[in-house]
């Protein structure tokens, strides 16, 4: 389990040399340009929304209480973080499946010197890719609000915050191996039990995600580094134990 974790937090490396590999540059493009401009337009658009708010709670502040204007921002800082971890990287990832489904093939076929065998259409490859997104939206929301609920439960609300870093470690395993699992037809369900046979896999490379999540700029490349990273993974540690048809 513990050799695992440190596997699974390795592939972040692996990831970020695959991605300036010849013949991979090019799909690293567009879903890094999509990111950057989703994460620039939810700061600026939340500075804007924010900004005076804060401005007109303060007015009504004497002067000697003003430290609480920044209590007040770390507070909106700390929940845009959450937003953003729950909330804009499945969507951002709903927008960018199609060309990160098609960057996880081609890293595959430079590992394994092998076409990935394929008779299904380009829109069909974009339609399942953004399906499967969606179901897994719709499972990051009811397993969010079940650890919200035991939030809010007195002395269970004690292990909240190690369950939510547990269930977003695995959310964003789930998030990045869908894509060279899906490419080999694998359901959600199939991926699911995958990585539960290798739970410490998961949680490391998941947990070492996070962090970089939370790191700002760093932050923009970690959608390919996870999808080439995940795409290693996979050819290294899971694939071997799946039979692969497409």
């Amino acid at each position: 389990m513990i050799a695992d974790i440190g596997r699974g937090t390795g592939y972040l490396a692996r990831g970020l040399s695959l991605i300036s590999s010849k013949g991979i540059k090019r799909y690293v493009l567009i879903p890094l340009s999509l990111n950057i401009f989703l994460f620039g337009a939810l700061i600026w658009t939340g500075y804007s929304q924010f900004a005076p708010t804060v401005e007109w709670m303060m007015s009504f502040v004497p002067d000697w209480l003003s430290f609480l204007e920044s209590i007040l921002w770390l507070f909106i800082t700390s929940l845009t973080a959450i937003i953003v971890f729950f909330i804009f990287t499945p969507v951002a990832n709903i927008i960018a499946a199609p060309f990160n489904a098609i960057m996880a093939e081609k890293v595959e076929e430079l590992l394994t010197g092998q076409d990935i065998n394929s008779n299904v259409s380009l829109m069909t490859i974009i339609k399942d890719s953004i399906m499967s997104q969606i179901g897994k939206l719709i499972y990051i929301l009811l397993w969010s609000l079940l650890l919200l609920l035991i939030s809010f439960i007195p002395v269970i609300n004690i292990i909240s915050p190690f369950l939510w870093i547990i269930f977003g470690s695995w959310l964003l395993s789930l998030e990045y191996l869908d894509y060279p699992m899906g490419n080999h037809d694998l359901t959600f369900k199939q991926q699911k039990e995958t990585l539960r046979k290798r739970r410490g896999l998961s949680l490391g490379f998941g947990g070492s995600l996070m962090i970089l999540t939370s790191i700002p700029i760093i932050n923009f490349i970690v959608m390919p580094v996870a999808v080439a990273g995940a795409t290693a993974m996979w050819v290294d540690q899971l694939s071997s134990s799946i039979s692969l048809t497409r």
